[in-house]
């Protein structure tokens, strides 16, 4: 096989990969603002929150504090790589090894606000109604 032919198939071998990178729907870029809500079959639920990664960039906020690919107990996601959403690892009930989408939620962000808190940093909300605004 020659050089140029060998070329010629990389180069559609690798347009096909970009392709079917795009086509996964997975963001490797995230939205500048956004909500985070969990679809409730019942209904019962809170309004969405809404979310900015602007704001938490500002902060220094480093990605691998939210986004997370755990094996075992190292978290192997990296940035740039692409984001599954939440609700692909946790559903609506906890597992053994994986908490539900609300308390994955509220452990993360929460649990981020307050420990800011509590070393005197400035932080974002950690009520219900300053997360979720009127219900």
């Amino acid at each position: 096989m020659t050089g140029r032919r060998l070329a010629y198939i990389a180069g559609l071998l690798l347009g096909m990969l970009a392709l079917v990178g795009a086509r996964t729907g997975l963001p490797t870029v995230p939205p500048a603002e956004g909500l985070l809500q969990i679809q409730i079959p019942d209904g019962n639920r809170k309004p969405p929150v809404p979310f900015s990664h602007k704001v938490h960039e500002a902060q220094k906020v480093a990605c691998t504090q939210c986004h997370h690919d755990y094996q075992g107990r190292r978290n192997v996601w990296r940035q740039g790589q692409p984001v599954q959403p939440c609700r692909a690892c946790h559903g609506l009930r906890s597992t053994a090894r994986t908490l539900d989408l609300k308390d994955a939620f509220h452990r993360q962000c929460k649990g981020c606000h307050l420990q800011l808190r509590q070393r005197g940093r400035l932080a974002g909300p950690i009520t219900c109604q300053g997360c979720h605004g009127s219900a």
